[in-house]
């Protein structure tokens, strides 16, 4: 029964995302109010990170595939919460890779939502994550942390749009 509640918040949280990011055109990715500091780029690369570790990594460990397409180190230094998302724009991933990226991110997320039983979502996270220590504590925080990025790109997409 948790396990189709989070499936549930995962999947409508994305669609809102999704809704949202959908007629940002591809030029104004980069584009940072200074008001907000922020830009889509790095909102979506952070909501990437933040999904890897909460849906993937605490759920099932490190994911090889993932890894294999992206360099984790290279997301925490661009994508990660001490990151300054005006910082490296030239190295980052443009907003191509940046949405294969987050729709494989969230494939995983799903596919470990699953497999998990009732029971192993009592138990501790694979690797140790700094927010929560439950396997279900990271899946509800993985919605709601996202659901936070969600209203910082509404906000981004309304002061970019006038």
């Amino acid at each position: 029964m948790k396990i189709n509640i989070l499936k549930e918040q995962v999947i409508s949280t994305k669609e809102k995302t999704d809704k949202l990011i959908s007629d940002i055109s591809t030029e104004m990715w980069f584009d940072t109010p200074e008001i907000l500091n922020t830009n889509l780029n790095w909102q979506i690369g952070h909501i990437i990170l933040a999904n890897y570790l909460h849906g993937i990594a605490s759920i099932s460990g490190a994911n090889k595939e993932l890894n294999e397409k992206i360099n984790v180190p290279y997301y925490i230094k661009y994508y990660g919460p001490k990151s300054n998302p005006t910082d490296f724009k030239n190295e980052k991933p443009c907003q191509k890779e940046l949405l294969e990226i987050y729709e494989f991110t969230l494939s995983l997320v799903l596919n470990n939502l699953n497999e998990l039983t009732e029971v192993e979502l009592k138990g501790n996270t694979e690797i140790p994550n700094p927010v929560v220590k439950t396997k279900y504590e990271a899946l509800k925080w993985l919605s709601h942390h996202q659901s936070w990025h969600n209203g910082q790109i509404a906000i981004l997409k309304r002061v970019l749009s006038q």
